[in-house]
């Protein structure tokens, strides 16, 4: 009898000694998978604040890139105006002035802090605030119009981010890119061909009737001349190739009238046999010597190439060959 209770209190602490055992394999492997989820949500989290980062360097490039690319194209015009002479490697000259903000080894006023590298700097300081390291390498800057009143800035840049606590990293190549106005930058060819007497800026005409055929009124006319505005012509140079001297057509050539009342206020020089048309006056391109003279009711000044009379409407009106 003594044996039988001696087997029962045994049986019933080795299943009390079993349950407990069983009891903490559970607790243990819930507080396990407990942990690893908790760590699979951190580790989650992280990685879309990174994403978001990744987001956010897309979207603040291209203001960027418009900033600096603006600014560059400015210094380098503000350069050509200075030097007065065209350049011959435009987008090289561009490349620096965008990336680290200099222009033939000098820094320039308009570019302090508004460089890419400015940029990419700043960046870097806001990465190591949410514990990341990043290393932005540009391999590349492209430049090249888009219209004729605009220019591509393109920044081919390699990338690697890499969380400070080892939980992940990236590593990938990206073109950044946006289109940058011309609109109120500096002509060269006046720059250079007036010596800085007669600047112009770039604007848009907003006349599409030069001459009105009614009555042969040429206000409109005057009024392009006057305001020294830009129209779009595939036989005038683009504004890059303005930047070279290249007098050459492009599908983005762009022209204005110069306005001879300004250039003698500014007793600048220029061809009185020539074609006031701006690319023609500022060069020696040949093709165009056929002028229409003594135009009605227009300055005895206004001396238009025959290839011009068209688009501005002067065959409306009565002129004279020479």
């Amino acid at each position: 009898m003594r044996f039988k209770k001696i087997n029962k209190k045994g049986m019933f602490y080795l299943l009390l000694s079993s349950l407990f055992i069983v009891v903490m394999i559970f607790v243990f492997l819930a507080y396990k998978e407990y942990g690893y989820t908790e760590r699979q949500e951190v580790a989650e989290t992280r990685i879309r604040t990174i994403d978001g980062f990744i987001k956010d360097i897309d979207s603040d490039s291209d203001r960027s890139i418009y900033i600096s690319g603006f600014r560059a194209l400015i210094a380098v015009e503000d350069f050509v105006a200075q030097s007065g002479a065209y350049l011959n490697n435009t987008e090289e000259v561009f490349r620096l002035a965008f990336y680290n903000g200099t222009v033939n080894g000098t820094t320039v006023e308009i570019l302090e802090n508004s460089s890419y590298l400015d940029y990419l700097d700043k960046l870097k300081v806001i990465a190591g605030q949410i514990g990341l390291d990043i290393d932005m390498n540009v391999t590349d800057i492209t430049l090249y119009h888009d219209s004729p009143w605009s220019v591509k800035v393109i920044a081919t840049t390699r990338i690697n981010i890499t969380d400070q606590k080892g939980l992940a990293a990236w590593d990938f190549t990206r073109d950044y890119n946006t289109s940058v106005s011309l609109i109120n930058i500096r002509d060269p060819v006046y720059s250079v061909a007036t010596y800085g007497r007669v600047p112009n800026t770039i604007r848009i005409t907003n006349i599409t009737d030069f001459v009105n055929s009614t009555d042969n009124n040429t206000d409109n006319l005057m009024r392009h001349i006057n305001n020294s505005y830009y129209a779009t012509n595939t036989e005038a140079p683009s504004f890059l190739m303005r930047m070279k001297g290249n007098f050459s057509s492009s599908p983005y050539g762009i022209e204005s009238i110069v306005n001879i009342d300004e250039m003698k206020l500014q007793d600048a020089n220029y061809s009185s046999s020539k074609s006031i048309v701006d690319y023609i006056l500022f060069s020696n391109i040949s093709g165009y010597e056929e002028l229409a003279c003594n135009v009605d009711n227009m300055p005895n000044w206004f001396k238009i190439d025959l290839n011009h009379t068209s688009k501005y409407e002067v065959d409306d009106l009565n002129y004279t060959e020479c």
